[in-house]
């Protein structure tokens, strides 16, 4: 299973906690290597060619392992390497190496259309977590919810990673068609020898050089309170779902905003790093400041006065209102011990995480 710096990851929770927020590091971070896709999700504008048209040159190998190098100067734990469909980048392998030699975890985020062809290759030994998406438990379905024909090889891929020892997580995005199969899905996973985690369909707005949206995508989003009341109850049936009723109890109030028992810490915690070299701040989907890090040091960047006055905002933008992501969530969540403890340490008794 992966391997964690537990010393790190109790240092940073120790400086973030006790020096009241005024000392702090990032955890994790993202590098986009790509926003080239060769899936056609029906709840994703990615790969829509208005959006398609407004990409520009991707990073070279050079400039991801400077950025890299960067993230290790910052100690930063686990570096995920996300898309678009990051294994279309044939420099893959090198840079998940380059990132476990530097004392870091490597991870990726992946559709599993080649991950089979991959694992068999040896080419990603040095992996320690993949992310996999898997929306259905049956091809059809599956199939038709990402354009392609990939289920096969998707599960194919997962039962690879298992054999291999390798961490695989099957992430599950909930509609309102597939709600009733939750706990199917559960099942399927746990026969896989695999973790899941099952986030509700969200209205995501894309930000290139205008705002890309899925038109039908209202027609996904499935009744929030059955999916919060369907996690709570599998939560305590399936060691290996690690969504938990904290972030099931932060969705079903409406995200940030919305709710006292979390705030929004992204910007600080989880460094994101789009295909272009960019540091954007606060997330992703909201960048507000945005900092060429193949140019600019981005350690400097990241205590500098103009970072630091977005982070102690918090969730306090007018776009975080509402905001429930996972990603948000999750990284959020290590800030506080109850939420550390639900989600982390009585997940790792479970035996369901690192």
């Amino acid at each position: 299973m992966a391997r964690l710096n537990y010393f790190r990851f109790a240092k940073n929770f120790a400086l973030n906690n006790f020096s009241f927020n005024q000392v702090y590091k990032p955890l994790n971070a993202q590098i986009e290597l790509t926003l080239r896709c060769n899936a056609r999700c029906v709840f994703c504008s990615i790969w829509q060619r208005d959006f398609q048209k407004e990409i520009q040159q991707e990073m070279s190998t050079s400039e991801v392992k400077h950025i890299i190098d960067e993230l290790e100067k910052l100690g930063v734990q686990v570096v995920n390497f996300t898309g678009g469909e990051p294994t279309l980048r044939n420099d893959l392998p090198e840079l998940i190496s380059y990132v476990k030699s530097k004392g870091m975890m490597p991870t990726i985020a992946t559709n599993g259309f080649t991950l089979y062809e991959l694992v068999k290759s040896g080419k990603i030994n040095d992996i320690e977590w993949v992310m996999v998406s898997l929306d259905w438990p049956d091809a059809e379905n599956h199939d038709k919810y990402r354009g392609i024909k990939i289920f096969d090889k998707t599960v194919k891929g997962i039962r690879a990673l298992v054999l291999e020892g390798k961490a695989a997580q099957i992430s599950t995005v909930i509609t309102k068609e597939n709600l009733n199969k939750m706990e199917e899905m559960c099942k399927f996973a746990h026969d896989l020898g695999a973790m899941i985690e099952m986030l509700p369909c969200e209205n995501i707005i894309r930000e290139q050089d205008t705002a890309h949206i899925v038109d039908e995508i209202e027609g996904f989003i499935p009744n929030i309170p059955t999916y919060a009341n369907e996690i709570r109850r599998l939560n305590k049936i399936y060691p290996n779902l690690i969504t938990d009723s904290v972030t099931a109890n932060i969705i079903e109030a409406g995200g940030f905003g919305n709710q006292k028992l979390l705030h929004c810490v992204t910007a600080r915690s989880f460094l994101v790093i789009n295909y272009r070299g960019e540091w954007i701040v606060p997330c992703k989907i909201h960048p507000i400041l945005k900092v060429d890090v193949k140019k600019h040091s981005l350690y400097e960047a990241y205590y500098s006065y103009e970072a630091k006055k977005i982070m102690d905002l918090k969730d306090a933008f007018p776009f975080c209102k509402g905001c429930r992501l996972g990603c948000a969530i999750a990284t959020s969540i290590p800030t506080r011990w109850p939420t550390l403890y639900e989600k982390y340490i009585k997940a790792f008794f479970n035996g369901n995480l690192f």
